[in-house]
């Protein structure tokens, strides 16, 4: 089963298949300044250069900060946890964070890249989108 053509792919263009057909966040850099973003942007918002290109990003980080939220859109599962995990080259992303309690959660703990079911469309459709979990957790 293809993981990102189940279901309805919430920011689809900022995920796809790697080489290895796991998942990879696709963020963008810039030529004239090497700033690294996600998700993509057209225009680098450090040196305002348009010269951007594509770049996958790692899939492991470390887990930032976090809030359990209680309030979504219509059809979302709650409470989710909402977090920043840090990239190396310095991407900040902004995910749900999935496989956890929130009592487990640890500033600075290695979580990896995984995709997510996150709630259903009216037709029971799942919604899906890119999340991570602490690293030696399944999905």
């Amino acid at each position: 089963m293809d993981e990102l053509a189940d279901g309805i792919m919430i920011a689809g263009e900022a995920v796809r298949a790697g080489a290895d057909g796991a998942p990879v966040l696709v963020g963008s850099v810039c030529a004239g300044c090497g700033t690294r973003v996600f998700p993509p942007v057209p225009v680098c918002p450090e040196c305002m250069s348009d010269d951007m290109a594509p770049r996958e990003l790692p899939r492991q980080g470390k887990l930032y900060s976090w809030s359990v939220v209680h309030v979504a859109p219509k059809r979302w599962t709650v409470p989710y946890i909402a977090g920043y995990v840090d990239l190396d080259e310095g991407v900040r992303v902004f995910a749900h964070i999935v496989d956890a309690e929130p009592a487990a959660l640890e500033m600075d703990m290695e979580v990896a890249l995984r995709v997510a079911t996150l709630g259903a469309e009216q037709d029971g459709t799942a919604r899906r989108s890119y999340a991570f979990a602490p690293v030696g957790k399944d999905g």
